[in-house]
């Protein structure tokens, strides 16, 4: 016998041995034990070879950060696993994440969904609400006409309508639903469905304040947005710009991560002066625009 037949020999019982080993002890692989499913061991997500692509596409994956690996922001977004849901128990916000009208239905119409959101951290969201009044306080003692771009169920213009109620209030949402909280929220008010992307429709100089607050960090086009709030806003009149601390924000239905430095360098062209929130640690840019403008 050749040594090239001695070693096929071996292998075929080698192979014959392995394959008797297995029937007789069933050494199953995890994967296998688990049906081939994806599961979760000590603390990692397995996903079995060749399952990666069986994510709906438009889906997310709902949970806390901490429990996911965080991939680049602006480049990936987080999809659903086979069998899971988009569900509000680890954090109401995740089901805004895609940033479409839909999601934010579900947020500002269910009544349950909106207690939530408002009680999350401590109720860190009407703490804010009531920080960016104070903040903008000085100012609201002058302003007639107020609007909030990205108005949300109205609690902001509610808070304004509380301190000052004599002002004429306006507010635009791209939710249906969100408009409709907003007008129980502050009744005979000027609420619009509107799409926030470059324009806005309201006249140039129309308003004393202008609020935009936790919306630019959705949209394509910030630059554009902020040219057309101060465009609305009246010479002397203040623009209030709110957005999280991008050095900590991890949301991925967020286009754009600011920090003081490079919110104050987009706002420039407007002579932006960025501050912390107290409370909830996000930052307020104000813009004032200049009396002796020229009203066109």
């Amino acid at each position: 016998m050749t040594v090239q037949v001695i070693n096929l020999v071996r292998r075929a019982i080698a192979l014959v041995l392995r394959r008797a080993a297995n029937a007789v002890w069933q050494d199953r692989s995890l994967y296998e034990a688990n049906g081939n499913r994806p599961f979760n061991l000590n603390g990692w997500d397995h996903i079995p070879q060749n399952q990666y692509d069986y994510t709906p596409k438009g889906t997310h994956v709902s949970g806390l950060a901490s429990q996911f690996l965080l991939v680049p922001k602006n480049r990936y977004r987080l999809v659903l696993l086979p069998d899971q849901q988009i569900t509000s128990e680890r954090g109401i916000g995740w089901i805004t994440e895609d940033n479409s009208p839909d999601s934010y239905d579900r947020l500002w119409g269910d009544t349950h969904a909106l207690e939530k959101f408002r009680a999350e951290s401590g109720h860190v969201r009407e703490k804010m609400t009531a920080e960016i009044v104070d903040h903008i306080d000085a100012h609201l003692s002058t302003a007639l006409r107020v609007v909030d771009i990205g108005c949300g169920a109205g609690d902001l213009l509610a808070e304004v309508r509380r301190r000052r109620p004599q002002a004429v209030l306006a507010g635009l949402d791209y939710s249906g639903k969100a408009v409709e909280s907003a007008r129980l929220a502050v009744p005979g008010s000027d609420l619009r469905q509107f799409i926030i992307n470059r324009e806005l429709p309201f006249d140039s100089h129309q308003f004393d304040l202008v609020m935009c607050c936790d919306v630019l960090e959705h949209l394509e086009h910030p630059r554009d947005v902020v040219a057309e709030l101060v465009r609305i806003c009246r010479p002397g009149g203040l623009v209030a710009i709110v957005v999280p601390d991008g050095d900590v924000d991890q949301f991925f239905g967020h286009y754009w991560f600011w920090n003081a430095q490079s919110l104050e360098s987009m706002l420039a062209p407007w002579s932006g002066v960025v501050s912390r929130l107290p409370e909830s640690r996000e930052f307020i840019a104000s813009i004032h625009r200049p009396s002796s403008e020229t009203r066109a």
